[in-house]
């Protein structure tokens, strides 16, 4: 759909620096020896806050001394398509493991209870979640991804006082600092960031570093910081439509 408009998808496409040029945006992409040049009138920084907060820095430095002082915890998530048969009734959506369990499992998500659409896929098969990896816990990310699904499976089946069926098949999705941990204090840390951000006209922020780190949240984020930049675009009388906003 975004392509069908004219938008120009780019992945993998490391951002080094983000220079204010007049009324717009310029981002430095690539290797210090090959750089590219992206100018823009208007952009979203939806990254974790230790780049966000490199992006910043010129520009909005105490913003960026915020940013960078938020911890962040690396995380797994590890899927299980498990055989329906022999699993039982699985109670809730999921559960929550306290630190004080000493498991290597944070929580485990039952899929197909918490959305309808996934527990429809298979007549065969049940999804299954666990996430691993806690605050200044990275030594257990650094097993290998069949290790990680070994003790899901081990440590779920625990939980739920059964082992599980024959696990068909299971996906590893790793988020290297992905998971921002708030502190006290976060709430005023965010209005400070967003108080000097907003004085940079075509520049907002959004992700999970501000609002609160589940779903609904970031989307809440990116929402609002999309509204911001449309309203930008469109009451900027200087706006270039020629250029990838």
């Amino acid at each position: 759909m975004l392509r069908s408009r004219g938008a120009a998808l780019r992945t993998l496409a490391v951002v080094r620096r983000l220079e204010q040029v007049g009324d717009g945006w310029r981002l430095v992409l690539g290797s210090a020896a090959t750089p590219e040049v992206v100018d823009a009138d208007a952009v979203l920084l939806c990254v974790p806050p230790t780049p966000a907060g490199r992006l910043l820095a010129p520009h909005a430095p105490t913003a960026a001394r915020v940013l960078g002082e938020v911890e962040t915890a690396s995380t797994a998530v590890v899927t299980l398509a498990v055989q329906r048969a022999g699993l039982g009734t699985l109670p809730g959506s999921g559960f929550l493991v306290p630190p004080v369990e000493g498991r290597t499992i944070k929580a485990s998500t039952f899929s197909g209870n918490k959305w309808a659409w996934t527990g429809d896929l298979s007549p065969d098969l049940v999804h299954l979640r666990a996430s691993v990896g806690r605050a200044r816990e990275e030594a257990v990310l650094q097993r290998a991804d069949d290790e990680l699904v070994e003790v899901s499976v081990a440590e779920v089946g625990e939980a739920l006082g059964r082992r599980l069926p024959r696990v068909v098949d299971a996906h590893v999705q790793r988020w290297g600092g992905g998971l921002p941990q708030y502190a006290v204090g976060h709430v005023d840390a965010v209005a400070a960031v967003r108080s000097e951000v907003a004085r940079l006209p075509g520049l907002e922020v959004a992700g999970a570093a501000y609002d609160g780190v589940g779903v609904p949240a970031v989307i809440a984020s990116a929402t609002r910081a999309a509204a911001a930049t449309v309203h930008h675009l469109s009451t900027t009388p200087t706006h270039r439509g020629d250029r990838p906003a």
